[in-house]
């Protein structure tokens, strides 16, 4: 054994056996921090207040939309603070929890109604953020204002050196000093909406203008609940695909079902002695354009296109110029008392 291979043995076995995965402690996860959560609120931005109310405006459903959210905040803290929530209710758990851009509301949705409804019920009428994460937030933004203060005094004094010209200098703009953690808290707006309506408003906010501001309102018209996505100030709102349209067997030149098992290759897994048994209902005639053209509904004119508009979500926005609103309606039928 040469003299390395020693080594490396007395090394190996210096080192203490490591405890099964399931046995070993974890290692706490870095926190990660929200350079847009950590910007603060202009003076001139427009913050849409809604006012908290024990009684919801729209029946019970498992998307909440929760609002009155102030800056500097953390996404991901956020959603792990309704996913602990959540637990403590029962056997609930979040599917979908989005944060829009300015972090002023957020959407919610839960797998079972009851979930909602527990949530809804610690949530409403809360301050968020707690104080510990209040404070966390402070030190996060208080470091992040220095580094920028820093950075910026850097860049004046090598500007200074580079210029000559004493009127140049003088139309340099100095440094802006580190600004204070100065924010208001309100009491949290939480209530039901569509679950139908989610993916159009996500998808309208995330694609729509940068810095455009939602609101959402609640309407009782004749028995009904018409819950609305206005757009309070922006040029568009892009207009919404609606969701995929489905496929059916029939579409695919099966009439007898789905079509048998594929493996590797497109042959079918058999034994050495056993031929490749037949797909249930048989095999399958050959594929015709004519045939799928038949299978189609007599009643639906302008076939494949005509079926999909009908699958379209019925939440998509109206498309009338002249007017400074453009809204996205969605309309279910309230079961709360009026």
């Amino acid at each position: 054994m040469s003299d390395t291979e020693v080594l490396d043995y007395d090394r190996q076995s210096s080192v203490e056996p490591q405890p099964y995965p399931q046995y070993q402690t974890r290692v706490a996860v870095p926190r990660k921090t929200d350079h847009i959560g950590l910007q603060l609120h202009s003076e001139d931005d427009e913050v849409v207040f809604y006012e908290t109310k024990t009684d919801p405006s729209f029946h019970v459903t498992r998307a909440l939309f929760i609002a009155n959210l102030r800056r500097p905040i953390n996404a991901a803290h956020f959603q792990s603070y309704l996913k602990d929530l959540v637990r403590k209710g029962g056997d609930y758990h979040i599917e979908r929890a989005w944060l829009n851009r300015l972090r002023t509301h957020a959407i919610v949705l839960i797998d079972k109604e009851e979930g909602a409804q527990y949530l809804r019920s610690k949530l409403l009428g809360s301050i968020y953020p707690p104080e510990d994460e209040d404070q966390q937030l402070r030190e996060e933004f208080q470091a992040q204002e220095i580094q920028r203060y820093e950075n910026q005094v850097r860049e004046y004094e090598a500007e200074l050196d580079r210029i000559i010209d004493e009127k140049e200098r003088d139309s340099l703009k100095p440094p802006t000093k580190p600004r204070k953690y100065v924010t208001e808290r309100n009491p949290l707006f939480v209530d039901y909406i569509p679950v139908k309506a989610i993916n159009q408003w996500v998808f309208e906010e995330d694609r729509g203008p940068k810095h455009g501001k939602w609101r959402i309102d609640y309407e009782h018209r004749e028995g009904e609940t018409i819950v609305t996505h206005t757009l309070l100030n922006g040029d568009f709102i892009p207009r919404y695909p609606g969701p995929p349209p489905r496929r059916s067997y029939r579409d695919s030149g099966y009439r007898d079902g789905p079509p048998p098992p594929r493996y590797r290759n497109d042959y079918y897994r058999r034994g050495p002695y056993d031929r490749p048994p037949p797909p249930r209902g048989g095999y399958p005639r050959p594929y015709d354009r004519r045939d799928r053209d038949r299978t189609r509904d007599s009643y639906v004119p302008g076939g494949r296109e005509e079926r999909r508009s009908r699958r379209t979500d019925t939440y998509e926005p109206s498309r009338h110029t002249g007017r400074e609103r453009s809204r996205s309606r969605s309309r279910s039928r309230s079961r709360s008392p009026m």
